[in-house]
């Protein structure tokens, strides 16, 4: 049997009266229910999942960051002050004031190829200021006299090379001769060094787009003069033009449409109206196929495939009109000009009542061929259906 020491019982007992007089000051509180125990635990739990997530997330970015650093700010694009040439270009003619021997050095470069030395000689003479663009206005003009060593000049590229090489140097100083020279040779409008910068000065313009708005308005201004007065010349304005932004009055183009007899012509025309996709290209579009159907074969075609291309309002009218005509020639036209485009296999049924019509086999041959050159998904979605077509001759053409 033990026996307690009296220290130890006396501890135990104030213990005892210690916890007895905290229990009646402070009474205890009910033990949780386990529904409210599980409640607990469930919002432990989903506190920690958000945290989780939230961790995921930051880790995320932060590697994200590291791999494709954020872009630098934007930098504003410097707006350049617009540069007028038109004080220098309001000679009717060209200054003839240069000296012979002058002339002569710099056509003597053009002659002997030397592209180098024509580029520095330029160069020098734009720096020299009002004098200088005499001078180039002057070997201009004695260029334009020699048709055939302009041509030279132009179709070299290293002789082509020295009259665009300052272009890219001195902008401002070539923009100003640029316009000058047109103005000084508006009545000789032919001439090999013009047709020369119908091609090249829309591409400059464009490239330095709102920076000579004299240069650019004087070129549309001429081009629309050149047309309205029967230029044949009408691709190479047309270009012009379209690089520029402009487009001409549909009511001129509609009238040189009507008037011209040549392919040349046509497509030129027909290629600037597809150019403008609006809807007043699909209306003389639409009338220039329906006037010319059997006349000009090859323009119509060209037509109706610029028509094909467009996505102007009335396109999808002008071929639902022709393609179910009775006319089978004009419907074998339509047909073919629509899929000369890629068209989805959605389009499979059209092509199937083609193949089903009473066009004969010859143009459905082309049609086949076609389809394996531009449409190939159509052409397979056919094979697929081979049982619907109705002739064995087309059917057999269609599988091999």
């Amino acid at each position: 049997m033990r026996v307690e020491k009296p220290d130890r019982i006396r501890a135990l007992s104030a213990a005892g009266l210690l916890a007895l007089a905290l229990a009646a000051a402070f009474p205890a509180a009910p033990m949780p229910s386990a529904r409210a125990r599980g409640d607990g635990e469930l919002q432990r739990l989903k506190d920690r999942i958000r945290s989780l997530e939230e961790a995921i997330a930051a880790e995320q970015a932060k590697r994200a960051a590291a791999v494709s650093p954020s872009p630098p700010p934007a930098v504003e694009e410097e707006v350049r002050e617009s540069f007028h040439t038109s004080p220098w270009a309001q000679a009717e003619e060209p200054p003839g004031s240069t000296p012979k021997e002058t002339i002569d050095g710099l056509l003597a470069l053009a002659v002997k190829g030397d592209g180098p030395g024509l580029v520095a000689a330029i160069q020098k003479q734009l720096a020299a200021g009002d004098k200088g663009h005499e001078v180039l206005q002057d070997f201009l003009h004695a260029l334009d006299k020699d048709p055939s060593l302009a041509k030279r000049l132009v179709g070299r590229y290293d002789l082509a090379f020295a009259l665009l090489h300052p272009a890219m140097l001195q902008e401002e100083g070539w923009a100003r001769l640029a316009h000058s020279y047109l103005s000084a040779t508006r009545k000789t409008t032919r001439t090999v060094l013009r047709g020369y910068l119908y091609s090249f000065l829309p591409v400059f313009l464009e490239f330095h787009r709102g920076r000579f708005p004299d240069l650019e308005e004087a070129l549309t201004a001429e081009i629309l003069q050149l047309v309205q007065g029967g230029d044949k010349r009408l691709r190479l304005l047309f270009s012009a033009a379209e690089s520029l932004g402009y487009f001409l009055p549909i009511d001129l183009v509609e009238k040189r449409l009507a008037q011209a007899t040549d392919f040349q012509a046509h497509s030129a025309l027909l290629l600037h109206l597809g150019a403008r996709d609006d809807k007043d290209a699909v209306r003389v579009l639409k009338q220039f196929v329906s006037q010319n159907m059997r006349r000009y074969g090859g323009a119509v075609s060209q037509a109706l495939v610029t028509l094909a291309k467009m996505s102007a309002p009335g396109v999808e009218q002008v071929f639902r009109e022709l393609t179910w005509t009775k006319d089978a020639f004009t419907y074998s036209k339509a047909i073919r000009a629509y899929f000369a485009i890629p068209r989805h296999e959605g389009f499979a049924p059209e092509a199937r009542r083609y193949l089903n019509s009473r066009v004969g086999f010859p143009e459905k041959r082309l049609f086949i061929n076609q389809l394996r050159r531009v449409n190939p998904g159509i052409l397979d979605e056919l094979r697929q259906l081979a049982e619907q077509i109705t002739s064995d001759e087309v059917r057999e053409f269609l599988l091999k």
